[in-house]
């Protein structure tokens, strides 16, 4: 037997079990399994960071078999198809990471791989069913809601009280429908930059040698600034489709300034020494606090011209030294 089975395949095989684990938390835990299961790519990015490039793409192949099995024992359309979303995500941050892309170029080509696998999931899933994909994916949307109240019935709430939860997921259910795209890309922006941003701390530990820039140092693209301007303009002058239209837009672009205001906060709590305690204690408020995440966002469009960071501005092309 070769030497690399216990070297290469031991520690990919925790990583793909890691990750199934992970994956399968919500099935136990149903509120705080959910946010659990996000981790999910974690222990893949770990093999990469920890264990180079060979062991993370056998940890990808482990895990594609076992998202294949829940696939086929899970009740239609959830189980494994859930999972093929990460791993996609998961693969492609760990080779771009291992290549050493820039950290923006890393996450938003991961996030937009594992957006893309989603709609792609969503259209073979629609011809197994013989339904169309946005019927689909109100489907799911409604057996999730389901479960969701079964849980809240199971707890002997007031009738009342009962049917104002009812009537509050459905209302939000509208409008998480209406804002889906955004909701998908935002969100696969915000897995990805936090799967790396652990999984980078935990390789440190683990010995492993930095690759790639600080994440506090991470700078939105300045041409993306129309985006935002032109989906505000569309969500002012338009209605009905148009206004969500520019909804989900200022909703994607929302998000990429959240990570630039978090980078600035970051930088500038470890430029002062901030102790460890006090830097966890205002992540911890932007992640329960809507309106902290939402003044981080201004802070990092404000970033774009402020330069708050006081980071060196790259020169216009044509520039002499």
């Amino acid at each position: 037997m070769s030497r690399a089975l216990p070297g290469e395949w031991l520690p990919a095989a925790a990583a793909a079990a890691g990750a199934v684990v992970l994956f399968t938390v919500p099935w136990l835990l149903p509120l705080a399994g959910s946010v659990i299961t996000f981790a999910s790519p974690l222990p893949l990015l770990l093999a990469y960071g920890a264990r180079g490039r060979r062991v993370g793409r056998k940890a990808m192949i482990l895990a594609a078999a076992a998202a294949l099995l829940l696939s086929l024992v899970a009740a239609p359309p959830g189980g494994g198809y859930y999972l093929l979303y990460f791993l996609v995500m998961a693969g492609t941050l760990g080779e771009l990471w291992n290549w050493g892309l820039p950290i923006r170029y890393a996450i938003g080509s991961a996030a937009a791989t594992a957006m893309v696998s989603s709609v792609l999931t969503l259209l073979v899933g629609s011809l197994a069913y013989q339904v169309g994909p946005w019927q689909l994916w109100q489907a799911q949307w409604q057996s999730e809601m389901a479960m969701v109240m079964e849980m809240y019935r199971s707890m002997n709430l007031e009738p009342e009280t009962l049917r104002q939860m009812e009537a509050g997921l459905k209302m939000a259910g509208r409008i998480i429908l209406r804002l889906a795209p955004g909701i998908l890309a935002a969100v696969s922006l915000l897995v990805a930059w936090l799967n790396l941003l652990a999984a980078r701390r935990l390789s440190r530990r683990l010995g492993a040698e930095e690759a790639g820039e600080p994440l506090n140092l991470y700078r939105t693209p300045e041409r993306l600034v129309w985006l935002l301007i032109l989906g505000g303009g569309i969500m002012a002058l338009g209605d009905g489709w148009l206004f969500w239209l520019g909804a989900n837009l200022v909703l994607v672009m929302g998000m990429l300034y959240f990570f630039q205001g978090l980078a600035v906060v970051d930088y500038w709590l470890r430029r002062k020494n901030a102790p460890a305690l006090l830097r966890s204690a205002v992540y911890l408020m932007v992640a329960l606090e809507f309106y902290v995440a939402a003044l981080l966002a201004v802070t990092g469009l404000f970033d774009m011209w402020l330069n708050l960071r006081r980071l060196d501005q790259p020169k216009p092309s044509g520039s002499e030294e």
